[in-house]
């Protein structure tokens, strides 16, 4: 068995390697949302391990290396977490605890099952490689093992994140309306994209199953057609972040948008205007109004709704769901800390400061201070 390169595996190879140095400029890259950023670096990097693994594989280059067979088969319960803390991050922030650690206990479950066959001797490998695995057409048998197990329970292991990951996109979702910033609706875009490309690999792992568990021949063609869905997703990544910077450097909130160039507001009444709005909104509580919108807020300052947005945008650096969220927010910590308010309800106190429904509540609240408003209030308690 002479190791061999073809035009498939030289695509793949590329994809791990352009995949690997892609989650190396995230990770180092100090712009933007950091966490985020640094997630989507760890789940590209273990895709891309993974695809050097397999393309290793089918290059029957593994025979140099054999002890790192099934070294990244534990990676698949990666992609699951990775993908659902990554949007969890994009669309409101979090901070890692150790109630997190449970998302992560099938993948140690499988790396531990593993581990008798990692130890095993590099003769034993060379062996089990070059008579089962390495041959064309290997025999597919199955029996109910745990590594049997494991290998089916994967799919249901990612359909659940994505679903997570689904949930919190819509969530996402409510707290937009029409007049949110420009990069919110990019970020959510690249979420939906990023979902759907995750979605049809799934769908194409799922018929791979189905088919060798009901007996299909194996083809190393079903193999290359998952495997480049991997590659096609590592490509799109690095494609998206290059056409859109904004989705890991926030890059719309330090400029000037271009919808602004021929704006005829000058820098000093922008910065007036900003002054009476923030002067407005602190005297008149106006946030309070589930309805308010640009319109309404740029009618009380007598001017246009799209000089209001330019305000928002270049001087308060802030779109207007936060603008408005954050006054929301600041309100219902003051009332969630009262004593007094021991016995009104989260949900009440969310609709008094002007919140419309608990899913936008606890999407804003946690975005900006960090925890729930039940964490929250918990934490009032405790320290009183």
């Amino acid at each position: 068995m002479e190791p061999s390169l073809n035009l498939w595996t030289i695509i793949i190879l590329m994809a791990s390697g352009h995949g690997i140095l892609l989650s190396l400029l995230l990770f180092m890259h100090k712009r933007g949302d950091r966490t985020a950023n640094r997630i989507l670096s760890a789940l590209i990097f273990v895709f891309s391990l993974r695809l050097l693994e397999v393309v290793a594989i089918w290059t029957k280059y593994i025979l140099e290396v054999p002890y790192l067979f099934t070294a990244t088969a534990s990676f698949k319960y990666l992609y699951g977490p990775l993908l659902y803390f990554y949007a969890k991050s994009v669309t409101q922030g979090i901070r890692f605890n150790k109630r997190y650690l449970w998302h992560f206990v099938p993948f140690v479950i499988h790396a531990l099952i593993h581990i008798p066959l990692y130890l095993t001797s590099r003769a034993y490998k060379i062996d089990l490689l070059t008579n089962y695995v390495l041959i064309d057409n290997p025999p597919i048998s199955f029996s109910w093992d745990p590594y049997f197990i494991f290998a089916l329970s994967q799919l249901p292991h990612l359909i659940f994140y994505s679903f997570l990951t689904w949930q919190v996109i819509k969530r996402y979702e409510q707290t937009i309306n029409s007049s949110s910033l420009t990069l919110e609706k990019i970020k959510l875009a690249w979420l939906r994209k990023l979902l759907a490309g995750f979605g049809g690999l799934w769908g194409l792992w799922l018929f791979y199953t189905i088919a060798i568990t009901l007996g299909t021949r194996y083809y190393v063609e079903l193999d290359y057609i998952v495997t480049g869905s991997v590659s096609l997703i590592v490509f799109a990544i690095a494609y998206m972040t290059f056409k859109q910077p904004e989705i890991v450097s926030d890059g719309l909130m330090l400029k000037r948008l271009p919808r602004y160039e021929k704006s005829t507001l000058t820098p000093d009444q922008a910065n007036i205007y900003a002054e009476k709005l923030v002067s407005l909104m602190e005297r008149e509580e106006l946030f309070r109004k589930s309805d308010l919108n640009l319109a309404f807020l740029a009618g009380e300052l007598s001017i246009s709704a799209h000089h209001l947005s330019q305000i928002l945008n270049e001087q308060l650096q802030q779109n207007f769901n936060d603008f408005i969220n954050r006054y929301r927010v600041q309100e219902a910590q003051k009332r969630l800390s009262d004593p007094d308010e021991n016995r009104t309800t989260i949900l009440e106190i969310a609709y008094d400061v002007g919140f419309n429904n608990k899913a936008s509540f606890n999407a804003a609240f946690k975005k900006h201070v960090g925890l729930t408003p039940t964490q929250f209030k918990k934490s009032k308690q405790l320290s009183s």
